[in-house]
């Protein structure tokens, strides 16, 4: 049966943009403003204040991992009595190793950070089926997953992209699995909880070429059309049919970009009986038939 969390995290396509292990000592503050990146980070010893779009300042502890799916800007500063207004220039110790704060003395704090973007035509609209901010506490696994990023990153060994790649995959998905408290707003994650969208939306992943109607899906799920209908909308955020209808021109836009496949062939493998029908439909949800996509995007 196909796993629409894994669906979904491979559709975002993440791809590294620079990750590095930071140290401070004393006072210390960086601030950043990004263009939507996502943003992570573990603490590795001490603490930290961390404000990322805005909302903060949160407190960070050795052992905690946050993730950031979409930031658009951040400051983190020492969780000191006394925190300096001014910007700290970093010193660059060796490549993706940086400091902070005074240069003299042992650091009290070390972190590793890491950006990655998304790389999908449908970065947005996915970002936000997914929780604001991901924190985990306590959980090694993800300072161990951030050690090999960080490791891989600083290499030059052949595979190097297939490595990062999957394991930014493996990251997307452990953070969205490992906090329960995620699934409380709505959202993919919430979807999934649900006993009856949750087969709902696994039917939808697993065959999106079927003509599906919201009775055939409510059915399935065990639940009347209109409390279907509400509970889907209410859980997932949209309605079962635009849920279906995103899904199916996600799955076009990808094959449209990595396919040698026809228009004709995307057409029928995302749900349209012919290849009009299947133009409509695109250029009405995307603003340009699947040619004219399929060429501005490769040129």
């Amino acid at each position: 049966m196909s796993d629409p969390l894994t669906d979904i995290v491979a559709l975002l396509n993440p791809k590294p943009s620079h990750s590095k292990l930071v140290e401070g000592a004393g006072q210390w503050r960086v601030a950043r403003e990004s263009g939507g990146e996502a943003f992570y980070c573990a603490v590795l010893e001490g603490e930290c204040l961390i404000n990322v779009n805005g909302q903060g300042p949160k407190l960070l502890v050795a052992g905690d991992f946050i993730l950031i799916p979409a930031a658009y800007s951040f400051v983190n500063t020492n969780a000191g009595a006394s925190r300096p207004v001014e910007i700290t220039p970093p010193k660059i110790i060796s490549k993706g190793h940086v400091r902070i704060g005074s240069i003299t003395g042992p650091a009290n704090f070390v972190m590793n950070v890491g950006h990655c973007e998304f790389d999908t035509p449908d970065k947005q609209l996915i970002v936000s089926l997914l929780p604001n901010e991901i924190l985990i506490k306590g959980q090694r696994r993800f300072v161990t997953l951030l050690e090999l990023l960080l490791e891989e990153s600083r290499a030059s060994r052949p595979g190097r992209e297939v490595v990062l790649m999957r394991l930014l995959q493996l990251l997307l998905v452990e953070s969205l699995r490992s906090n329960h408290e995620l699934s409380k707003t709505a959202g993919i994650l919430q979807g999934l909880q649900h006993e009856k969208i949750a087969i709902a939306l696994h039917l939808i992943h697993e065959n999106p070429g079927f003509a599906w109607q919201t009775a055939q899906l409510a059915s399935h799920s065990a639940l009347s059309r209109s409390s279907f209908f509400a509970t889907f909308n209410e859980t997932v955020g949209m309605p079962p049919m635009q849920y279906l209808l995103f899904w199916r021109m996600s799955l076009a836009k990808k094959a449209l970009l990595s396919s040698n496949d026809k228009i004709e062939q995307i057409a029928f493998k995302t749900g349209y009986q012919s290849a009009s029908a299947f133009n409509v439909a695109f250029n009405k949800y995307v603003g340009v038939p699947p040619g004219v996509f399929r060429r501005q995007k490769l040129t």
